[in-house]
């Protein structure tokens, strides 16, 4: 290994040593993850990553088996792909940009001297201050890849006529609503009545009754002083069962009474409009957007693929399986 290798990995096994500290790990840096191109990445490194990420995800409850086998390799492929990038910076000479890394350490140490269980160490600011660095190096490096030239208005035209479901505006409904106000937590009797009184407004309507009167006189929803009327709205708009209900009715019909979380709701459908796809020169600048986004993506993710196809990679995926 050479002595920057070693530079490198003595920085990594410091940063992890304050990452634990702010973890509230105690864990030693011996055993081995990975080596990429001869440069080591510790277990722990890998452990406290996946720790620190289950967090984030996976924080409403119990992990599939499945999943979590497929995100612990998730993680494992991010700390190969670090020092990857890092190295390539370096090889570009891409520098680190001194007042956001000082903006940065400055949040981490105040993180730090808040816990009076662990002292902030000379060596410790080092580390994370090289982390923090090879951190900013990596964001220009990626900035740098991702930058792609504004294309020729025959290859965005191209790329709307290959997506025209990207310009298509979705359908629309009118419709009206007329809402009983149920409290969530009322009884079964509430509702029960909610309901009987939904069925006879549903019958006085068939019978020719005005829908923005006996709205206005009824409905606890704030379209009510509108007689109702909910304007033109897309698909996602309303609630499921409201949005069901409406999808099967013709101009000016009636639905049943729907069960609503906010209580117990009559609608009525005034109108309905087929999707429909934009002029192109009325979506031009979102097209020529989406190339730029889809061709700056495709620009990083082979990137990256180049990168570790050229790399002598070894993963301890026994790592993988740990409980």
């Amino acid at each position: 290994m050479s002595d920057v290798s070693r530079q490198i990995n003595w920085r990594r096994s410091v940063y992890v040593i304050v990452m634990c500290a702010l973890a509230g790990h105690a864990w030693a840096a011996n055993d081995e993850f990975a080596t990429v191109d001869g440069e080591r990445i510790t277990a722990q490194e890998y452990r406290l990553a996946v720790q620190s990420g289950i967090k984030k995800r996976f924080y409403h409850g119990t992990i599939p088996e499945d999943k979590l086998r497929q995100f612990r390799e998730e993680v494992g492929q991010q700390l190969v792909d670090r020092v990857l990038l890092v190295k390539e910076a370096a090889r570009r000479n891409v520098r680190a940009d001194a007042r956001v890394v000082e903006a940065q350490l400055h949040e981490y140490q105040s993180r730090l001297k808040k816990n009076d269980k662990h002292i902030v160490t000379t060596e410790m600011q080092a580390g994370l201050r090289h982390f923090l660095e090879e951190e900013n190096q990596m964001q220009q490096l990626e900035r740098i890849i991702k930058t792609v030239t504004a294309p020729e208005e025959p290859v965005v035209m191209a790329y709307y006529r290959q997506h025209p479901e990207l310009f298509t505006t979705p359908e629309r409904i009118h419709a009206s609503i007329i809402l009983l106000k149920v409290d969530p937590a009322a009884g079964a009797a509430a509702w029960n009545a909610a309901q009987q009184e939904a069925q006879q407004i549903v019958t006085r309507l068939r019978k020719g009754a005005g829908f923005a009167e006996l709205a206005r006189i009824h409905s606890g929803d704030e379209s009510a002083s509108k007689g109702g009327d909910l304007g033109f709205i897309h698909a996602g708009m309303l609630a499921e069962p409201a949005q069901q209900a409406l999808s099967k009715l013709q101009s000016a019909q009636i639905s049943e009474p729907v069960m609503l979380l906010q209580g117990v709701a009559v609608l009525r459908l005034e109108e309905r409009e087929a999707p429909k796809l934009n002029e192109f020169k009325t979506v031009a600048a979102r097209a020529r957007e989406l190339w730029q986004r889809n061709r700056a993506q495709t620009a990083w993710r082979e990137f990256i693929e180049g990168l570790r196809k050229r790399a002598d990679i070894h993963i301890n995926t026994t790592l993988y399986r740990e409980t």
